[in-house]
């Protein structure tokens, strides 16, 4: 799936045209050899009679996509550039596990931003671990409107820079459920704000930057048919995060997140549905508190559009092939967010609906071109020109 970071700061790759070439069982990706030579003794732990074949190479047969991007985003605008895709599975591995992905991707945006990112997932022991991460480096530009469920629609732009270092391991516990811990790290800098505007004039959290450093643990269950389309099965990922001056960071805050996908055919097509809860707590930087908007979160809100310390949402969205490589999709959203979870059910609830057309660009691996057109309660049209499902 070739998309650019994840939560507020993703902005997702339309494909141009792609190029697959069909890789020999010892090629070497330069870039990746480095990250399995790093990561070697802790994915490498095969049974004695898969010796001789891990000798003759780190993995088997695979491929690899080069092709350049462009997409659209209220909060990019139209973006290009150009990214890679190597997926494989490691020596040993069965043909029926999932195969490993290693992304490499560079883009720049009307806005001015630029998105570089690897980010990596890697199967072992046939899928026994999964490790997956993110190395990247983003200068961004915001609108922000507030904070609170009921904000202005007016905004102030401020312009950010962080790398982004994200490391997870996760254990197969029992069949489809994951267990295990992970790290996150950005080092945020706001480098331009307005002068007049509330981050300039107000005492909010996180309005000097600062940096992101924290450990949590994940609890992770997957029945889906298909990762990029499924038509059946579930996904319930649980997450804990704690960020701690300890590990150096600026601020002490705990994160709880629970993101539930559900997926059931409906006539000739699928109904997915989507939960999300978050609740925070602490000296939370304004940059990371739970929000409302973006090419994943309700489409049709601008990203950060409402933000606080806890929020819950409720999306829905039916698809379905019309013809060919061709089909529609029809979504709908609603939620809200609060400063205390104890009045999260007491605010308004923001409601967010839309039209899709999308289009087969990988008929083995399932991934769409995605094209909405998101409205809100507000009036407002957002467009989104992307790859692959929003959940």
């Amino acid at each position: 799936m070739l998309i650019f970071g994840s939560d507020r700061r993703s902005a997702s790759a339309a494909v141009c045209f792609q190029v697959q070439l069909i890789m020999k069982q010892n090629f070497c990706f330069p870039l990746l050899s480095v990250v399995l030579l790093l990561l070697h003794p802790f994915l490498l732990l095969a049974q004695e009679e898969d010796s001789l074949q891990l000798k003759k190479g780190f993995v088997q047969k695979s491929s690899f996509i080069a092709l350049p991007i462009v997409f659209y985003t209220p909060e990019t605008r139209l973006g290009g550039g150009a990214a890679a895709l190597y997926t494989f599975r490691f020596a040993g591995e069965s043909m029926e596990s999932r195969p490993s992905q290693l992304q490499l991707g560079l883009a720049y945006t009307q806005e001015q931003q630029i998105l570089s990112y690897l980010p990596f997932d890697l199967y072992s022991q046939n899928e026994k671990w999964y490790f997956s991460g993110e190395l990247g480096y983003y200068r961004y530009v915001y609108r922000f409107f507030g904070l609170g469920n009921e904000t202005p629609t007016e905004s102030e732009t401020f312009e950010a820079t962080y790398p982004r270092l994200q490391l997870n391991a996760q254990y197969m516990v029992r069949p489809r459920l994951y267990l295990g811990a992970w790290y996150w790290m950005d080092d945020y800098r706001i480098t331009e704000r307005e002068a007049e505007g509330a981050l300039s004039t107000s005492a909010i959290p996180g309005q000097e930057g600062g940096l992101i450093s924290g450990l949590g643990l994940i609890a992770n269950y997957d029945s889906r048919d298909h990762i990029f389309y499924p038509t059946g099965g579930q996904r319930f990922q649980f997450r804990t995060f704690f960020n701690r001056k300890l590990l150096g960071s600026r601020y002490n805050f705990d994160r709880y997140t629970l993101d539930w996908s559900y997926y059931f055919p409906v006539g000739k097509g699928v109904l997915a549905s989507n939960l999300v809860g978050e609740f925070l707590s602490g000296e939370v930087p304004f940059q990371q508190l739970a929000l409302i908007g973006g090419p994943k979160r309700m489409r049709g809100f601008f990203e950060g559009r409402f933000r606080d310390k806890t929020l819950w949402m409720l999306q829905a969205e039916y698809r379905r092939v019309i013809k060919g490589i061709f089909g529609l999709a029809v979504f709908g959203g609603m939620g809200n967010v609060a400063a205390q979870a104890s009045t999260l059910f007491n605010e308004q609830v923001h409601l967010a609906y839309g039209l899709g057309l999308r289009i087969r660009l990988s008929k083995q691996d399932k991934i769409n071109l995605r094209v909405d057109l998101g409205w809100n309660e507000e009036g407002s049209l957002s467009p989104y020109l992307t790859v692959a499902e929003a959940f």
